[in-house]
């Protein structure tokens, strides 16, 4: 095991992990109060070498980063969502092909959302040590002890990766994995614009027309507040908050505090702005305000159509014999729902294709798939 600090003892890794066939990969980062995780730490192994990059000291990512991407080397993650965010703060936006072992586990019906150290326990008998687990991986110098449990992030990767692979007897399997790992890293270039984002607030359907259209000024206030402090949105306003503002909205600073669950810092901090938005938001003309639902003529109800559309998965995973949970998520099944019936005509084209008519998904969901009259393909 090495800590690699310097420009060039990556460049150097990276041209030896060339040579070999699979690199596991894996990173330590904080996201306790930021928007974007800090990356602290990059773990690599190529089967021959394993290293431990300190992402403080480097300053030139271009070796790595086509090490990432040649098309020779299986990269082994698991459960890679974070760590495709930590490397995306470093300009490290590709990583092909991807293995993730949590996916791997999922499509082969052995549970979703398996945690790292019971998959090695399962698979290899190792039952790692989890105690550096909330390290501070910002902090300098490291520990021996914390470098030894982030190198057994990676170090178990490989015969994990193994053990799976030999359970992939049906082909279209392992190809649907690698596409699912390639989603993934297109899924942070679809993200809903500002203006959309209240739609992904839980239990925002429940709100008026003009709710609406005051929640939406206030999520994306949020969000580009958040972004351009490095925030975490909780933060900055918890979902509830915005919610209660939207339905009641105050109109004054002091009425705003008196509402309970507003009087903390961060709101009284915001009062007075986030009065002036909501402000806006009643001053809007009533038809540029969002609808709860479109097409009401041919909606059967919110219920029901998230219904059909949940047998509509279970159908189509049972066709392609895999697990429901791999074909879809509960995030993907709503963003296909308010694509479809909570946006104006208008207004559709300006949000990302769901990922239910993307990719490996479409052709395995579009039998199945109750699409309404009003969407065009």
């Amino acid at each position: 095991m090495s800590l690699l600090s310097n420009n060039q003892s990556l460049a150097q890794f990276c041209q030896r992990a060339l040579s070999q066939p699979l690199l596991a990969v894996d990173t330590e980062f904080i996201r306790q109060s930021t928007l974007v995780p800090k990356l602290g730490l990059i773990q690599l192994f190529d089967g021959v070498q394993l290293a431990l990059v300190d992402p403080l000291a480097i300053t030139d990512w271009q070796p790595l980063k086509e090490l990432l991407l040649a098309p020779h080397i299986t990269k082994i993650l698991h459960s890679c969502t974070e760590d495709l965010e930590a490397f995306a703060s470093i300009g490290i936006l590709e990583i092909s092909p991807l293995f993730d072992t949590q996916l791997a586990a999922e499509i082969l019906d052995w549970g979703g959302s398996i945690g790292y150290g019971r998959l090695v326990e399962q698979l290899t008998g190792t039952l790692l040590d989890k105690s550096e687990a909330r390290t501070d991986w910002l902090a300098r110098p490291l520990a021996e002890r914390q470098l030894a449990y982030a190198a057994n992030d990676v170090k178990f990767l490989l015969p994990v990766y193994s053990k799976l692979l030999a359970e992939f007897t049906q082909p279209n399997k392992l190809d649907l994995l690698l596409a699912e790992g390639q989603q993934l890293l297109q899924r942070k270039q679809q993200q809903l614009p500002d203006a959309f984002k209240y739609l992904e607030v839980k239990n925002s359907t429940q709100l008026t027309s003009r709710e609406l259209a005051v929640l939406r000024e206030l999520v994306s206030w949020r969000f580009q507040y958040a972004s351009q402090r490095d925030l975490a949105l909780g933060l900055v306003a918890k979902d509830a908050q915005l919610l209660e503002l939207a339905k009641r909205r105050p109109a004054s600073a002091e009425s705003l505090l008196n509402i309970p669950g507003m009087a903390s810092r961060d709101m009284r901090r915001h009062a007075k702005l986030l009065v002036e938005l909501i402000n806006t938001a009643k001053n809007i003309p009533a038809e540029q305000c969002p609808q709860r639902f479109y097409h009401l003529d041919h909606f059967a109800g919110e219920k029901v159509v998230l219904a059909e559309l949940g047998q509509a998965v279970k159908l189509a995973a049972a066709a392609a014999q895999i697990p429901a949970s791999f074909l879809s998520t509960r995030r993907q099944l709503h963003e296909f729902f308010n694509w479809c019936w909570r946006v104006a005509d208008a207004d559709r084209a300006e949000l990302p294709i769901p990922e239910y008519l993307c990719g490996w998904r479409k052709a395995i969901l579009m039998p199945y798939l109750p699409i309404p009259e009003h969407i065009i393909l």
